[in-house]
Parts: structure tokens; C-alpha cells; sequence
């Protein structure tokens, strides 16, 4: 037997009592080699035991195995009993609930119940309630409350299994009708047999069904455009209980100039009235004074709002509003005048501008001889322009007239009938601008309508409208820009004409005026040429200059430019220098200097943006008075 199949033998040799050799007479005879497979065949290895019975090596590794799954199962039971605990025990066990009315009248007392029901058989310790009310509200016997949300805390005694808590809270509840109010609650407990802190979250939705504070305005149906109004305004607690810190606020309408009001405003404004406290029955009259203008049948309403006022933050708490006003009346005779299809906005000096007169009778008669006459300033227009049509112009009376005589629809207006007349003018270029004061023109045109011959029934009836209409002048922005080698406040250096390679410097003269309208916010730009190097500003009258040698961009700005500059003002002027170097490619050629120049800037009093640009700056000198012509084109 060879040494591997003795370690064999070894190897699987069972003792001696449990498995005795065979006994040799029992043996076939065989050859030698046959034997030794014979004993092998008859021995019982560990691969040919019974399945059920494993061999020990393999046996102590399943016990490992079972035992990691084991207690992987039972870990992963545990957590999924602990979170289980965590998520549905809250849920179901713990309830959590606000009670209270579906619609409260604003400032009424009104209960509101918080319940806590523990339905689990584990008591909850710990606990703190928090009812979070909306803004305004007063809890308990509250006068007055601060502004945002309004938060009670509520301690929680230990609720046992299957208890309840239970807590009724008193307030009042602000807001406008229609409003919705919502009540928040979260409580905070903890399971005696859990360390973790556990919450409930609940809430209660209401609405302001009625708010017991009457707003009135008693004003006139209609008024005629222009006329003085008196405007009454009642605040009137239709409580049981005071409405501490209110305040009114009254929105004027377009069109409406307050003039005055009993009483008075309060201080630094001139539409809000402190209330005080609106005791129960009480009752507030203010009366407000002013002129309401406006187009026919435009209504001019008046916001009335009473509330809880915040000075500090600006903000409200609007109990009621109330919106009302009268409508400016139909005059019998109506006109209306617009330019350049506009009733107001800005006019252009030097530009034509067309204009039409619109005209009605709302009379149920017809009347005869109506005469529409229109004025305008004529220090500000260029009268030799005025081209009316169906009328004249009447030196006169500085105005443009339509009559009878020359426009036969005015002869007799029937009920109801109306028409357009036409006219052009023109604004004049040139403003009349003799002072530092002559800026922020105003063209104001004016219409009248009347008539010579009214109706029986409406004589000594004052049958005359009049119709206004206003447009600010609009200013412009004058950029002017050269180039100089000789004429300059510093000595310029190189040849001229320049020379290829050679460097030559000039000096770059910026200078801007402006119109009857002071400017805000103005930017110079320009960008150097090809071969040209920033040297520098040497001189601003104003604001500052930067350069971007990336972009190769210069910027000049200036913060304000008044009114008048170049005019009563000396120009705003800045001076920069530049150096040239030509290539052989600009020989015979005048290159540029500077390119894109442009100036921006918005117009203070029409709010318009005003620009103006110039030619591109080159080689070419043509407004230095020592230059030649000679000088300017490159040589090689």
C-alpha cells in the first residue's frame, strides 16, 4: 500500500469498538490489489454517510449560519416592532381634536374646545400642548393683541390609559367677512415605555360670517368734473364689546384733491384717521372736502377700510371695507380734446403733432350757434404751424375758434349728435429758457364748448363745459465729440502725418448739453480703434470716467446733468487722450480714433430715455483750427 492511500486509511479509520476489521476468512480470494479495494468498498466514509446525518465540520458551519439568520430575523422584527410602535401607535391610539363653530361673527366671544383622547393601554407623560391662533385674535380677556399669529401654550397633565383631557379656551376672533381662520394645535407626549418624545398634529377651519362695524359714505350721485365735493364717511360698533386700536382709511379716486376734512387726518397723512377704542353703540362722522375731476360717466370711487393699523410694518388687519362714490356727470354740451391720439404724456420740441376735438350734445333738444374755442400756450408753440380744419386761428383771443361761419355742423346740434373737428401744431425747438428756472414745461390745452342760442327750456342754464388736457415738454441730450492734435490743453507728441510704427498722440474732446429738463443717470461710451492705446482722461467737469482695456471701452458717467446745460450752464465737457500707432495696411487712410460713440440718459420730469450719438472720430482733424489736411492721412 503506497503512503497516500495509508493517510487515507488513517484519515477515515474508525475506533475500534465501533467498526472491527472484517475478518479474513470472510475474504474472496483476490489478488493483493483486490483486497485493498475490497476493505476500502466495505469501510463507510463521511461523503457516504446518511444525508440527515452530516459530518462534523459540515455541521458546525450550518449552526453558524442558522444562528446569524436567527438573530438577523429576530433584529429585524424588533425594529420593525419599535418603528411600528413609533409610527402607528400615535396614530391610532392618541387623538387629538379642536372644536369649535363653523362661522363666528368678528370680535365675538366665541369657545374654542381642545380634546385629547388616549385610547391605548399605556400612559402618555410629559405633554405640552400649543394652540396657534390667527392674527388678532384675543384670548381670554384680552384687550389688545400683537401682531402675527397668536400662540397659547397649555401644560398636559399624565393622561392615563384610556383618559382624556380636555381644555376650553375662551377668545375672539378678528378678520373681514367671508374670511377663513384656521386654529393649528400640536401636542407633544411621550408613552411611559418610550423614551422618544411622540406629537399629534390637529386643526379647526372657521370663517367671519358678519362683522358688527357699518362703513357709510354719503356722497352725490354726480358731480360736474372739476367741483368741490363733501364726502361723509360713518363708522358705526353695532357690538356688544369694545374694538380696541382701530384705525380708518379712506383711498382717494384719481382725479380727487383733498383740500380738507373734519377732523383732521392724522399728522404726516392726509387719509388715515385714528379710531381709539368703537365702543359698543358708538357712532364716528368724518367729513372729507376736496375737487373731483374726471371724464363723463367715469365713476370715482372711494375705498373706506377700518381695521388695526401697523405704522411700523405698514400692514393691516381689515375688519370691513367698503367701497362706494359718485360718477362724474355728462355736461349738456360735452368736448374733448386729445393729441397725438393721447389725453396726456410727453410732446417732442420741433415735431408736428396732430389734435382732434371731439364734440356732443347730450341734450334731449337740439341747440344752435355752438362755438368750441381751444387755447394753448402760445410762447410754446410755432404758431406760423397751426393748420386748423373747418376753423381758424383768432389772434384775438389766442385761440383756435370753430363757429358756425366755418364749420356748418355747428349750426344746429340735434339730440344726441356729435362729431370730430382736427387741427395740427407744433411744439417750438427752441424753448424760451431765460433763467435757471425755465425747466419742466407744461403745454396745457384747453376746450370750451358753448353756445349762443341754448333751448328754451335751458335758458339761464349755464350750458358751458370746458375740457383740459396736459403734456410735458420732453428735453433731449446733446452729445458733441472731435479730435485735435494742436489745439489741446496738453502738448501732443509724434508725427504728422502720422507714420507707420510710428506713435502719434491725440486729444479726444467730449462734450454734452441738455434741454428745459434736468437728466439722471447719463453714460458716455466709446470704444478706441485699431492700433490705438488709452493715454487717459486729463479733464471732467462732472461724474467720472472708467476704461475697460479688455473691451478697449471707455465710459463716462454722470450721476445728474441740469437742465440748461450748454445753455444758461456751460457744456459738461471731458477731454481724454489717445495714442496711434498706424500699420502699413492704413497707409493713404485716415484711421479711426475713437468708434460708437453714444450718450444716454432718462429725462427726470417726463421719465424718458433721451440718446444721442456721433460719427466716429478719425485721423482727420477737420475741427482743430491748426490743423491740415495734409496732416491727417497715414504715410508710409
Amino acid at each position: 500500500m503506497s503512503r497516500l492511500e495509508d493517510i487515507r486509511e488513517k484519515l477515515y479509520r474508525r475506533k475500534e469498538e465501533e467498526a472491527p476489521a472484517p475478518r479474513p476468512e470472510t475474504l474472496p480470494p483476490r489478488t493483493r490489489e483486490e483486497q485493498v479495494a475490497h476493505i476500502w468498498a466495505s469501510r463507510t466514509p463521511p461523503e457516504s454517510l446518511p444525508n440527515n446525518i452530516p459530518p462534523p465540520y459540515v455541521r458546525k458551519r450550518r449552526i453558524s449560519t442558522l444562528t446569524l439568520v436567527a438573530i438577523g430575523a429576530v433584529m429585524v422584527i424588533g425594529l420593525g416592532a419599535i418603528i411600528g410602535y413609533l409610527v402607528l401607535f400615535p396614530s391610532t391610539e392618541v387623538l387629538l381634536e379642536i372644536f369649535g363653530p363653523s362661522q363666528v361673527s368678528a370680535g365675538e366671544p366665541t369657545v374654542i374646545t381642545v380634546r385629547i383622547a388616549n385610547h391605548s393601554g399605556v400612559k402618555l407623560i410629559d405633554g405640552a400642548l400649543t394652540i396657534t391662533f390667527p392674527e388678532g385674535t384675543l384670548v381670554g380677556d384680552q384687550l389688545d393683541s400683537s401682531p402675527g399669529l397668536i400662540r397659547e401654550k397649555i401644560e398636559v397633565p399624565d393622561i392615563p390609559a384610556q383618559g382624556v383631557f380636555e381644555k376650553e379656551i375662551r377668545v375672539k376672533l378678528l378678520g373681514a367677512v367671508n374670511q377663513s381662520l384656521t386654529v393649528t394645535g400640536l401636542y407633544l407626549y411621550r408613552p411611559e415605555n418610550v423614551s422618544s418624545r411622540l406629537t399629534r398634529r390637529s386643526e379647526l377651519v372657521t370663517a367671519i360670517s358678519r362683522v358688527p362695524i357699518a362703513l357709510t359714505l354719503d356722497a352725490p350721485e354726480r358731480v360736474s368734473s372739476g367741483q368741490e365735493v363733501s364726502i361723509g364717511v360713518g363708522v358705526d360698533a353695532e357690538a356688544s364689546f369694545p374694538f380696541q386700536d382701530m384705525t380708518l382709511e379712506v383711498g382717494f379716486p384719481s382725479g380727487f384733491e383733498f383740500t380738507s376734512a373734519d377732523p383732521a387726518p392724522a399728522q404726516d397723512s392726509r387719509n388715515l384717521w385714528p379710531l381709539g377704542a368703537l365702543e359698543p353703540g358708538s357712532s364716528q362722522k368724518i367729513t372729507i372736502r376736496g375737487i373731483l375731476k374726471g371724464d363723463p360717466e367715469e365713476v370715482k370711487p372711494f375705498h373706506l377700510r377700518v381695521g388695526r393699523f401697523q405704522a411700523v410694518t405698514q400692514s393691516w388687519l381689515v375688519l370691513t371695507e367698503e367701497t362706494a362714490g359718485p360718477a362724474i356727470a355728462s355736461p349738456f354740451l360735452f368736448t374733448r380734446t386729445t393729441l397725438g391720439g393721447s389725453r396726456g404724456g410727453a410732446v417732442t420740441p420741433g415735431g408736428e403733432i396732430s389734435g382732434s376735438v371731439f364734440f356732443k350734445n347730450n341734450l334731449p333738444e337740439p341747440i344752435q350757434n355752438v362755438t368750441i374755442t381751444l387755447t394753448f400756450p402760445e410762447k410754446l408753440a410755432e404758431l406760423g404751424r397751426v393748420r386748423v380744419e373747418g376753423g381758424f386761428y383768432d389772434v384775438v383771443r389766442r385761440a383756435i375758434v370753430w363757429n358756425p361761419a366755418s364749420e356748418k355742423r355747428l349750426g344746429e346740434l340735434g339730440p344726441g349728435e356729435e362729431g370730430i373737428l382736427s387741427f395740427s401744431l407744433a411744439i417750438k425747438p427752441s424753448l424760451p429758457i431765460r433763467s435757471i428756472t425755465d425747466k419742466n414745461f407744461v403745454f396745457l390745452v384747453r376746450t370750451i364748448i358753448s353756445s349762443a342760442s341754448p333751448p328754451p327750456e335751458y335758458r339761464g342754464v349755464d350750458l358751458t363745459y370746458e375740457d383740459s388736457a396736459e403734456f410735458k415738454i420732453d428735453s433731449w441730450l446733446t452729445l458733441s465729440a472731435r479730435a485735435s492734435f494742436h489745439d489741446s490743453p496738453v502738448v501732443n507728441s509724434g508725427p504728422l502725418p502720422p507714420k507707420v510704427r510710428q506713435v502719434t498722440t491725440y486729444t479726444v474732446f467730449l462734450q454734452l448739453s441738455s434741454g428745459p429738463n434736468d437728466h439722471r443717470d447719463v453714460e458716455v461710451r466709446g470704444q478706441l480703434g485699431g492700433g490705438v492705446e488709452w493715454r487717459g482722461d486729463l479733464r471732467v467737469d462732472s461724474g467720472e470716467i472708467s476704461f475697460n482695456p479688455a473691451s478697449q471701452e471707455f465710459t463716462w458717467k454722470i450721476r445728474e446733468l441740469p437742465a440748461a446745460t450748454g445753455i444758461l450752464r456751460p457744456q459738461s465737457t471731458a477731454i481724454l487722450q489717445v495714442a496711434m500707432t498706424p500699420a502699413e495696411n492704413q497707409v493713404n487712410r485716415s484711421p479711426v480714433l475713437v468708434k460708437g460713440i453714444i450718450a444716454r440718459g432718462i429725462d427726470t420730469f417726463t421719465a424718458n430715455e433721451h440718446a444721442s450719438a456721433v460719427y466716429d472720430l478719425t485721423t482727420e482733424l477737420p475741427k482743430d483750427p491748426k490743423s491740415r489736411s495734409d496732416e491727417w492721412l497715414v504715410v508710409p
